[in-house]
């Protein structure tokens, strides 16, 4: 497999980087600054393996924004799921820093 992963929240959309014939076991280690705007809102984490002519989806997880928003910051596993059945799970960390003044 060459897996890689997409986060979808509101209008933000990050892609990892494809890691080559990494099977079932990669690891990113990448950082992306996400604006929070509504702790209630639904964050999306799907993992695909890229092909020539197109990607498969191994499978995704859905995961409130309010989890991330953690004092001291999260760092947990979360299971992927494809057609109803566990495809792995991804290991995610965030640090929260809200935003100065409430902005």
């Amino acid at each position: 497999m060459d897996p890689f992963c997409v986060i979808d929240y509101r209008q933000q959309t990050f892609k990892t980087a494809v890691k080559q014939n990494a099977g079932k076991t990669p690891k990113w280690d990448q950082t992306y600054d996400i604006e929070i705007k509504y702790i209630g809102d639904d964050m999306f984490v799907k993992v695909f393996d890229e092909d020539v002519t197109d990607n498969d989806a191994v499978g995704a997880c859905q995961l409130k924004a309010s989890s991330l928003c953690i004092p001291g910051g999260m760092d947990d596993w979360f299971t992927i799921t494809f057609k109803g059945k566990s495809a792995g799970q991804v290991h995610l960390k965030s640090q929260w820093f809200p935003a100065v003044g409430g902005q």
